[in-house]
Formats: C-alpha cells, sequence, structure tokens
C-alpha cells in the first residue's frame, strides 16, 4: 500500500488520471458483464443501466431514416417530454463518442420532426409515453412533419 502511495506521490494529475483511465479499460474489457459498455461511460448511463436491470425504467429503440437506430433509457412513467430530452442527452453522448462537436438546434428538430408509434404521433408533451402505448423494448419512428396546408 505504501508502494503505491509513493508511486501515486511522483505522478502528475494527468498522469494520475491516465493511468486510472486504462486501468479501468482493462479492468472492464476482462469482466464478461462490462466488456459491452463503452470505455467512456459516464456516471448517469451507469445508474440508468442499473435502473432497467431493476426493472423501473425501460429501453426505447428510435429508427431514423437511413441512420442506425438510438437506444434510449426512460423511467417507466415519463412523459413526452422527458423522452425527448433523454434523445437529445443520447445523441449528444453518442456524438462526443464518435468526435463530431457539431452544435444541434433541437427546437429546430422538434418543429421539423416527430415521433411515431405504430403510426401515432406523440404530440402531447405533458402526456405519459404509457398513453400511446410505448412501453419496454419497442421502436419509435423518428419521422419528418407533413406541412398542412394554408387555405387563404
Amino acid at each position: 500500500m505504501n508502494d503505491l502511495k509513493n508511486i501515486a506521490a511522483t505522478l502528475t494529475h494527468d498522469e494520475l488520471i491516465e493511468v486510472t483511465k486504462s486501468s479501468l479499460c482493462t479492468l472492464t474489457s476482462c469482466d464478461s458483464l462490462l466488456n459491452d459498455l463503452p470505455l467512456d461511460i459516464v456516471t448517469e448511463e451507469i445508474l440508468l443501466l442499473t435502473a432497467v436491470e431493476h426493472g423501473k425504467c425501460i429501453t426505447i429503440y428510435i429508427s431514423r431514416e437511413n441512420e442506425q437506430k438510438l437506444k434510449v433509457i426512460v423511467p417507466q412513467n415519463a412523459t413526452v417530454r422527458e423522452l425527448k430530452k433523454a434523445i437529445q442527452r443520447h445523441f449528444e453522448l453518442y456524438q462526443r463518442r464518435i468526435g463530431l462537436g457539431v452544435k444541434i438546434s433541437w427546437k429546430y428538430i422538434w418543429k421539423t420532426y416527430q415521433l411515431q408509434f405504430d403510426g401515432i404521433i406523440l404530440d402531447d408533451e405533458n402526456s405519459s409515453i404509457d398513453n400511446y402505448g410505448v412501453n419496454n423494448k419497442v421502436t419509435l419512428a423518428f419521422r419528418k412533419k407533413r406541412k398542412k396546408n394554408k387555405k387563404f
């Protein structure tokens, strides 16, 4: 234990962070239960994955045109607004992991696109996703809104 303290005392802060990260990567890659987790996982993701295992949260897949599905975790009694916030958080983490730093206007996204489940549009922000029949491991479609014809 004293040897570890002596080594830690000789390292700079950045070197200590690097050693810690590499040790955690080695541990998670060798463990059969943890090896599918991303190497830069954040605390929020760990808490959500634990909540899914305890049955407090559900996993929802978001299907996008010509893109891979997004896996989003939300509480069972989440509202449509909370689902949209979870999609935003997940997508921002996804972008950070692949190295994209593009700023997204979510206000524009939600004005232009909508979420659908079995042809039903999730349009009431304050309504629970249960009211639309959304439950664990379902796929929601991310579709462009249709323009309404304006009458003069």
